[in-house]
């Protein structure tokens, strides 16, 4: 009896042991995320090439943030005229035959995905939304908010000489805001469509669009937006 009772109690040890093990990692996971995500990326600046070459941003519009599987209700409130505006972008840039480029996040981390599975690998959540127009196979998959850190942009913008960014999407105070810093540290120059950018309210919006010109950043409407070559 001493004998079995031993053994059951090596069980529940093992059994706490194994559950204390996966909250700590959970825990250790969830927390490196969230320092990692804010990260701005450190580049070498572009070369000159000689004329203006643009190309467009398009970020983070997923089925998990705008799409019908939001975790972010004011952000699906204000969708359909986002992605509606973001549209008509997509449309200027491929008359004009610039490069788009279209930004995902993805987590692929276990332990993070069993609390928050919104941006789970091959889900239906992080996929695009299906109202965005995707038109070009050039992708960008990213695990924190900014779209050059660990990335193949870089990649991808050198080999078609760009040295000005258009940027849509969102969260402008998150994913747009770290992604413009780390453009600009690379001598990007960079451009905000005013209408095709949002945060999680309009007074956020409106307090980045400032704080984006004090940047440097040109935030220009889409009345006014003028992409010939």
């Amino acid at each position: 009896m001493a004998k079995k009772k031993g053994i059951i109690k090596k069980i529940i040890w093992g059994i706490i042991g194994t559950i204390t093990l996966f909250i700590l990692i959970t825990i250790v996971s969830i927390i490196l995320l969230f320092q990692n995500a804010h990260i701005v990326s450190e580049g070498q600046a572009i070369e000159n090439y000689g004329e203006p070459n643009s190309a467009l941003l398009v970020v983070d519009i997923q089925e998990s943030i705008t799409g019908d599987y939001s975790i972010f209700p004011s952000l699906q409130e204000n969708s359909e005229k986002l992605i509606s505006n973001i549209n008509q972008v997509i449309d200027s840039f491929k008359v004009h035959d610039y490069p788009i480029i279209y930004v995902r996040s993805v987590i692929a981390n276990p332990f993070v995905n069993l609390i928050n599975n919104a941006y789970v690998k091959g889900s239906p959540q992080a996929k695009y939304d299906k109202r965005l127009e995707v038109i070009s196979n050039l992708e960008v998959i990213k695990t924190g908010e900014d779209s050059f850190r660990k990335t193949k942009l870089d990649n991808i913008l050198i080999e078609n000489k760009v040295n000005e960014l258009y940027i849509v999407g969102l969260d402008a105070a998150g994913c747009v805001n770290t992604t413009v810093q780390a453009a600009q540290i690379r001598q990007y120059k960079v451009n905000i469509i005013e209408e095709a950018v949002i945060s999680k309210s309009e007074r956020k919006t409106d307090s980045m669009m400032v704080i984006f010109k004090e940047m440097g950043v040109k935030v220009i409407s889409m009345n006014s937006l003028n992409i010939m070559k």
